[in-house]
């Protein structure tokens, strides 16, 4: 009976992550895509330090919410692999019992390096191209100068949601579970 309860409650917590996800980044939609971002649902992707189950949410949030994505595949497939890759990376932290503080940087170096390598070039078109032309543009059109200023703008922006938001939500919720 345990381990259908405890099955259970992580499939609705996982559930709700993602929507929580899907909800913050769709209605914030003018802040949570471009060059120049802040990613509040972002702020979700340090809860797999303490709760496994918010790697699968986070990343279908991620994902349901890049289909609104003015970047179009490229960000379906390499924006939700980011994330996953973060999420892991943010629970491993966690099982190895690290400090919590270092739980948010997986998002910030994971998508501040890997996002604005597609994000910066194809800011400036005006149309959504598929997945293979949108990343043999980012190829062909890539600069350092634009790239390093969208790894700093949108490792700002993690470190604003996951340092200023994540942290202490991850905090409470640790310390509301354990009453």
């Amino acid at each position: 009976m345990k381990f259908q309860k405890t099955t259970l409650i992580s499939l609705i917590r996982s559930s709700i992550i993602a929507g929580l996800y899907f909800a913050l980044t769709v209605f914030l939609a003018p802040i949570s895509f471009g060059a120049i971002q802040i990613r509040i649902s972002e702020a979700l992707v340090v809860l797999p330090y303490s709760f496994p189950e918010a790697i699968f949410g986070v990343t279908l949030g991620c994902f349901l919410s890049n289909l609104f994505s003015p970047f179009g595949p490229i960000d379906w497939v390499f924006g939700t692999f980011l994330t996953l890759i973060s999420a892991l990376f943010t629970y491993l932290i966690g099982k190895k019992k690290l400090k919590k503080y270092l739980a948010p940087l997986p998002p910030i170096i994971f998508n501040a390096l890997g996002v604005s390598f597609y994000v910066v070039t194809l800011a400036t078109l005006n149309t959504k191209l598929g997945l293979i032309d949108a990343f043999k543009y980012s190829f062909e059109h890539f600069a350092w100068k634009p790239y390093l200023f969208g790894v700093l703008t949108i490792g700002i922006g993690e470190a604003i949601s996951t340092y200023l938001l994540g942290l202490p939500l991850l905090y409470a919720l640790e310390r509301r579970l354990k009453e």
